[in-house]
């Protein structure tokens, strides 16, 4: 019996071709494609700017050696090779890169493997993205992350707004306005959801009946959860235990 490649499919049927659209539409995100040789083969608008070039096409056929200072080439390409040596994406480097100004600052990079029909590895490609950027991005969520932890640890309890708001130095006020940036929803809504997701890996993996379910997830009642649950997953608990529970 052969071994199956241990690669997932879309690692080794990715295109650089088919990510290109999606880049390009992607604000404060770089991206770019190379052959083994290190020359870039494809790139969005933002990274060839980036690299001083007008266009995309003025940049493809160079090399890291042919735009940056020889130590960042000499860096970048280390790490092209680990890759396509290893089979294995290196996400979130956090590597000197040159900003719009021409100065080196910190930049978070995630590089992964391209592959050939044959399954061979044939090149990377990768996101560039403002550290910096990459932080303010995560903010909102540091902000009330000690709440929505509170919240995930405590599914059976009533929801008190104070005491979370509390728990991230907030007013209520600001504290609700900060978690729904962060989440797009509110923290009941946040609630509901982690006890829908409970509730669902316990229809999956054991038989308790949708009571106790219910009882062990924080919901009212039988009939709310119910609800709930058909609301968020669109089937009952029943249906959806018997597609996705145990054996399934």
């Amino acid at each position: 019996m052969k071994t199956p490649d241990p690669r997932s499919d879309w690692m080794r049927g990715m295109r650089p071709e088919s990510l290109r659209s999606v880049f390009d539409h992607l604000p404060g995100v770089m991206f770019f494609a190379k052959d083994l040789a290190g020359r870039f083969t494809m790139a969005n608008l933002a990274f060839a700017q980036r690299c001083g070039m007008p266009d995309e096409a003025s940049l493809l056929g160079k090399s890291d050696a042919d735009i940056f200072p020889p130590e960042l080439a000499a860096a970048f390409k280390k790490k092209d090779l680990q890759i396509c040596q290893t089979g294995q994406p290196l996400p979130r480097i956090i590597e000197l890169f040159p900003n719009a100004e021409g100065e080196h600052v910190w930049y978070e990079t995630t590089k992964v493997p391209l592959f050939d029909e044959a399954g061979r590895a044939c090149g990377v490609c990768g996101t560039v993205r403002s550290y910096e950027g990459t932080k303010a991005l995560l903010e909102p969520f540091l902000q009330v992350e000690a709440a929505a932890e509170f919240i995930k640890d405590n599914l059976t309890t009533s929801l008190n707004i104070a005491k979370l708001a509390k728990l991230t130095g907030m007013s209520v006020r600001q504290f609700e306005r900060k978690f729904h940036k962060a989440y797009q929803v509110s923290p009941r809504g946040y609630l509901v959801r982690m006890r829908v997701a409970a509730a669902s890996d316990l229809l999956r993996s054991t038989s308790l009946r949708p009571s106790e379910v219910a009882t062990k997830t924080g919901f009212y009642d039988a009939s709310d959860f119910s609800r709930q649950f058909r609301r968020a997953m669109k089937l009952s608990p029943t249906e959806y235990r018997r597609l996705h529970g145990s054996g399934r």
